[in-house]
């Protein structure tokens, strides 16, 4: 009998075996392996561009807050424990572009986007129904304002004309500045360090008249706090430290651009021609981030005792003296303004109140008028206005009469020609239309765009902005013609502009 061993080949079969296992281990493993690697380096890749995103988010911020970032951010390099981002800022007309370079785990991404500003009237206030500036007011036949009406001109009313509260029109300044000087080739900045904290800049009226306002070549930098403008005397060639006369500069009526910005005041005192007086700055705190630049002519040498000063304190009369003369005009009274056949304090619909003034109706209801001369006009309570009885002839009035009354200060405009210029800067920023454009009785969508002739909205057509609309020429609207404004602005506002006049 012979035996066979099966030993050798259960040997064999165990080797087989562990050596199928063995491979599909290894491919497992190796499977396995291969997607963790893919997973980690789907994380890393998002993370970098996570980081990168984050350089976006940090410049639209820092763009935003230049109060805190500083003017002209240009980017910055930020590391984290997993990364780094590093972004960089161009200024490409009214927009930036923003590159940022995400780089973590030996990855790097990059994302570049275009931010444009939003253009907002946000900082305009208006107080007024209507207000109107050195050309006055000119009022058509059964014409009506319903809220108050302030002119820094007169105001002429057509028959039926009227308005629902008060009327205010200030004393007449001079079609051209008193005191000037333009030429600017410097700057000086001030309201950032406590040496430079208040400014001053003399001037000798050529006129005996009062001053109704003065104007500035100015910029800001950052978000510059108001700033208060006395008008002094002299003293001994440099500003007294008591006032004459005191305004606000209006931060909000500032830009970060060169231009002019007028400073009214609270009263209109008379200034005496060949007498030098100051004018002085003051902005309360400084701050190194948030100040001012006024336009400067330092080629010019003033003479001992004139041009421009530079202060820590105006009231301590300690000054420095800086190279020439700060750019400024002073605007002096020279004409009397008037109201004209005007009904003032009328019902929303037009009626008359019928003179039934008492103090419960004065108390929420005015309808006063102030002016230096009130004619041929109907007055619902009280008039205030210079000589009587020729400076209210032919005018009745409700409650009591002012003579001898100051005429109002002229009120600064609620926006000012930098703002404009952005605006119109934003407008033209596309390839302008050339000529008249004329939409009649269909849909359009405008803007932004710049149009150097007239623009005419008629028979029930219909206009929405898309962006800000620059007229040169005229803008008139009839015949149920409608302009409304694309969704996209939500709770925004939207601009039109134009250099001519607008007849609705």
């Amino acid at each position: 009998m012979i035996i066979k061993s099966n030993k050798g080949q259960t040997l064999l079969i165990a080797v087989i075996f562990l050596a199928v296992t063995f491979m599909l281990g290894s491919s497992l493993f190796a499977y396995v392996m291969s997607n963790q690697i893919v997973s980690q380096r789907a994380y890393n890749t998002q993370r970098t561009y996570n980081i990168a995103e984050a350089g976006i988010h940090k410049a639209v911020w820092c763009l935003n807050n230049s109060d805190i970032c500083g003017s002209g951010y240009s980017g910055e390099t930020t590391d984290f424990s997993t990364g780094q981002f590093t972004t960089t800022v161009t200024s490409v007309g009214q927009d930036y572009v923003v590159t940022s370079i995400g780089s973590s785990s030996n990855i790097e991404k990059t994302i570049k986007v275009t931010i444009t500003q939003n253009v907002t009237t946000a900082d305009a206030s208006f107080f007024y129904g209507v207000q109107v500036g050195d050309g006055g007011l000119t009022m058509d036949n059964n014409s009506y304002v319903d809220g108050n009406i302030y002119s820094n001109g007169s105001i002429d009313a057509g028959s039926g004309a009227y308005v629902t509260g008060d009327v205010y029109v200030a004393g007449g300044t001079a079609l051209t500045a008193d005191q000037e000087h333009t030429t600017q080739n410097a700057e000086f900045s001030f309201g950032r360090y406590d040496s430079d904290e208040d400014i001053a800049q003399s001037f000798t009226p050529g006129v005996t008249e009062v001053i109704n306002y003065i104007s500035l070549y100015i910029k800001k930098v950052g978000n510059a706090a108001n700033a208060t403008v006395y008008i002094t005397e002299d003293n001994g060639g440099e500003p007294a430290t008591s006032s004459l006369a005191q305004g606000t500069l209006q931060a909000n009526l500032i830009t970060t651009s060169f231009g002019w910005v007028d400073v009214s005041f609270t009263s209109n005192p008379e200034l005496t021609l060949g007498t030098q007086y100051w004018i002085v700055i003051d902005v309360g705190t400084p701050k190194s981030s948030k100040y001012y630049i006024i336009g400067q002519d330092d080629q010019i040498i003033a003479p001992a005792g004139t041009g421009a000063r530079y202060s820590s304190d105006w009231l301590s009369g300690n000054w420095s003296t800086t190279d020439g003369h700060f750019n400024f005009k002073t605007w002096m009274g020279g004409l009397d303004t008037h109201i004209d056949g005007l009904l003032v304090g009328a019902n929303p619909d037009g009626t008359r109140i019928g003179h039934n003034c008492d103090d419960a109706h004065y108390a929420i209801h005015h309808g006063d008028a102030h002016a230096h001369t009130i004619t041929n006009s109907d007055i619902e309570c009280d008039a205030f206005y210079d000589v009587d009885p020729i400076d209210i002839a032919g005018t009745t009035v409700g409650r009591n009469s002012h003579p001898n009354s100051d005429d109002p200060p002229p009120e600064v405009m609620p926006i000012s020609l930098q703002q404009i210029q952005e605006w119109k800067d934003t407008a033209a920023a596309v390839e302008p239309h050339n000529g008249d454009y004329t939409i009649d009785g269909t849909q359009e969508e405008l803007g932004p765009l710049k149009i150097t002739g007239n623009l005419t909205i008629a028979n029930s057509a219909q206009l929405t902005l898309t962006g800000t609309l620059w007229v040169e020429g005229n803008i008139e609207m009839s015949n149920n013609a409608i302009i409304s404004l694309d969704p996209g602005y939500g709770n925004n506002s939207g601009l039109i502009i134009t250099d001519g006049k607008i007849t609705v």
